[in-house]
């Protein structure tokens, strides 16, 4: 089932573009609405996490800003 998941979120960020909400607020990671868009972007940068480096790789500043933003906490 993990397989599967995974899958399907390699799958969804090519083509949904970023979806930080389907692994992080889906069960598969850290939940993104309990940090601050700060912690969220911090976070991101300092990441060893491959299937996390190839979700940012191709945003900028300003998209994981936006993103840590719509995702973080309220």
């Amino acid at each position: 089932m993990k397989k599967l998941l995974v899958t399907a979120a390699i799958a969804g960020f090519a083509f949904a573009g970023y979806n930080c909400g389907m692994c992080h607020n889906g069960g598969m990671a850290a939940k993104l609405n309990t940090m601050t868009p700060a912690e969220i972007v911090k976070k991101a940068k300092a990441s060893t996490n491959p299937m996390m480096q190839n979700a940012i790789k191709g945003m900028n500043d300003a998209d994981l800003k936006k993103a840590a933003e719509e995702f973080g906490k309220k």
